[in-house]
């Protein structure tokens, strides 16, 4: 494996970005913000004031480079862009929070909250590249609350990351469809340090994945995330096909926590996708489900399952090969600081459980450098530390 940067923590604070550059556009009702995105050209932030916004048209950004969306402070609950309800199936000319497609180059949509939208809050289609969301809340989607669709050749919208944000459901979806996150045919994603809570149907059906990375995607990077009472957490894959549904990637440093009332599947999934790497996660399933990681079909035989900390198995599925290692699958949810609230530091006092050497995930969920011989799971043993917000990179 290939030593890489590792990342971890928690969704807030969320540092700061720097002050908006370019063009800069202020506005305050919800009819300058129609306007403005109407008019939007390349290398423009538009900055919406606090207050609530309730649109009466979907924001569409097509064809502009360098377009920022954000608003006004670092909390994203200042600024709410709110649809007509994720039940509405007469949501009019609102059936998205922003949309944007057709050659557009590294758009940002950051400090806002967007809720109750009957399809997806946010939706990339085909000719998206380098979008980066950034400290949003996506409230009670339809659908897929991030959906990165690809064109008509299948190729995917390259390298958008996605940070310090929260994903939920108030309580549920209205089916088993919603995902947090669905990326198609796309290469090089970056999802960390975010919140996803509740993703989950209602009973009794199964939801789909919070994350899923998949349909010829590649080189996803998942890690530094919380998940609480969702129903499936993460699936790269997901298809037994050729060429391979996903290829690459790691998913690693993430805090995964279930109660026992809600039923579910495997936490991470790896579903025909070779090279795959999943170390150091926490996951506690409270008996959801028989096991916490599962890696299936031959095509993932080069997959590995490294150091992570868990209190149900890590299973090879239908043929897989792949590398199981370092692995501990007897946590209890007595063992960790505030499981409920996400918060999967173990305790001080717990008999340490260490792992074998990998590169794959050089630091732990706090930032700090694991030694030789780590501990399994997310983070090491010692007291959590948390990381000191620094100013955001553009």
């Amino acid at each position: 494996m290939t030593a890489a940067p590792a990342s971890g923590g928690p969704v807030d604070p969320a540092p700061p970005l720097p002050p908006p550059s370019g063009r800069v556009v202020q506005v305050k009702t919800e009819s300058e913000l129609r306007a403005a995105v109407a008019a939007v050209t390349s290398n423009t932030t538009i900055v919406v004031a606090p207050g609530t916004y309730r649109l009466t048209r979907s924001l569409y950004f097509r064809g502009v480079r360098n377009v920022t969306l954000r608003g006004a402070s670092n909390d994203r609950d200042a600024t709410v862009l709110v649809g007509a309800g994720m039940r509405n199936e007469r949501h009019g000319d609102v059936p998205y929070g922003v949309w944007a497609g057709d050659g557009v180059e590294d758009l940002m949509v950051a400090n806002l909250t967007l809720r109750d939208f009957y399809f997806h809050p946010i939706i990339l289609n085909a000719g998206v590249t380098r979008a980066r969301i950034y400290n949003v809340h996506l409230i009670d989607a339809g659908q897929q609350f991030l959906k990165s669709n690809p064109g008509a050749d299948g190729r995917g919208n390259d390298q958008g990351r996605v940070e310090h944000s929260v994903f939920e459901f108030t309580t549920t979806g209205r089916d088993d469809y919603p995902k947090a996150i669905d990326i198609h045919g796309a290469r090089g994603w970056v999802i960390r340090d975010n919140l996803f809570r509740n993703i989950r149907a209602p009973r009794p059906l199964l939801n789909g994945p919070a994350v899923l990375a998949w349909r010829g995607s590649r080189d996803t990077i998942v890690e530094g995330n919380t998940f609480i009472n969702c129903q499936r957490e993460i699936v790269i894959g997901a298809e037994n096909v050729e060429p391979a549904s996903h290829e690459g990637g790691v998913v690693r440093n993430n805090f995964i926590y279930r109660d026992a009332t809600v039923r579910g599947d495997a936490a991470i999934s790896v579903w025909g996708s070779p090279r795959t790497v999943v170390a150091h996660n926490t996951i506690l399933l409270s008996g959801t489900y028989a096991s916490a990681i599962e890696v299936r079909w031959e095509k993932a035989a080069s997959a590995a399952v490294i150091n992570n900390l868990s209190d149900a198995a890590v299973i090879l599925r239908n043929g897989a090969q792949a590398a199981i290692v370092g692995n501990v699958t007897t946590a209890q949810v007595v063992d960790f600081l505030a499981p409920a609230t996400g918060d999967l530091h173990v305790k001080p006092g717990v008999a340490p459980r260490r792992g074998a050497f990998t590169d794959a995930a050089p630091t732990d969920w706090d930032g700090r450098p694991r030694p030789p011989a780590p501990d399994v799971g997310a983070s090491q043993r010692d007291e959590p530390s948390p990381k000191v917000a620094t100013p955001a990179r553009r």
